[in-house]
Order: C-alpha cells, then structure tokens, then sequence
C-alpha cells in the first residue's frame, strides 16, 4: 500500500521502497491481453511516460520503473533507438541483457513496435 508524504516529495510503493511522485508504476488491467507483462520504459519516448504507462497497464501490463527478474518487457525509446544504434545502452537497458544473459525470459521492443501491440491489445478489449 504507498503512503505519501506530508509535503508530496515522495511515497512508499511495493515492500516499502521509496518511489518518486511523479512515478509512472502501474497494475495492469487484470482483464487485458497482455496480463501478466512487466513493463519497464527507458529512454526518450515520444509521448509522455505517464500517458505511456497508462495505455500499457490499460493492456494488461504491470508497469514498474526498473529492470529486474519480473520484467518481461523492455520499451527503449525510438529516439534512443535511432541516436545510440546499439552504443551505450542505458543502465535499464544493460541490466534487461545481463538478465536475458542468465536466461530470463525479457523482451527488448522499439516504442514504436510496443504501441502497435498495445494498440492492437486494446482494439481487442474492444471487441474491434
């Protein structure tokens, strides 16, 4: 259960961690195609990260703010993408290929590609 601080500075998310306010952490809908993804953004992304997460966990996917042995989807920016071509990956993105590496079963997507899954996802919540 978070709890908030008297000021708005920061709260308390999953076994008591400390998490920023402006956190993008969401639980997916339970009903979603993509229920049971772990969701974690990194880098530029086009849209604004909460707008972002929110259509994710609308799909289904939890959405956390770091990599680790849960996640299951990595979203790199399209801007991070095309700027870094493969050279010096964000911290998120390294430790999703060391994870990979140990054999967990992480996914690396484009944003681009992730928006047309969920928007696919979401078409079929609507029976589209």
């Amino acid at each position: 259960m978070a709890r908030a601080s008297y000021f708005g500075k920061s709260i308390f998310g999953r076994r008591g961690t400390r998490i920023g306010i402006n956190s993008i952490r969401r639980d997916g809908n339970a009903d979603g195609p993509l229920s049971g993804e772990v969701l974690v953004f990194t880098g530029t992304l086009s849209m604004p990260r909460r707008m972002a997460a929110d259509s994710a966990a609308g799909a289904g996917c939890r959405v956390d703010g770091g990599v680790t042995k849960h996640t299951t989807l990595l979203v790199v920016g399209d801007e991070d993408v095309r700027r870094l071509a493969g050279h010096d990956k964000s911290s998120k993105h390294r430790k999703a290929e060391e994870l990979i590496a140990e054999g967990q079963p992480i996914r690396i997507l484009a944003e681009s590609d992730c928006r047309r899954i969920v928007l696919r996802s979401s078409a079929a919540i609507a029976g589209l």
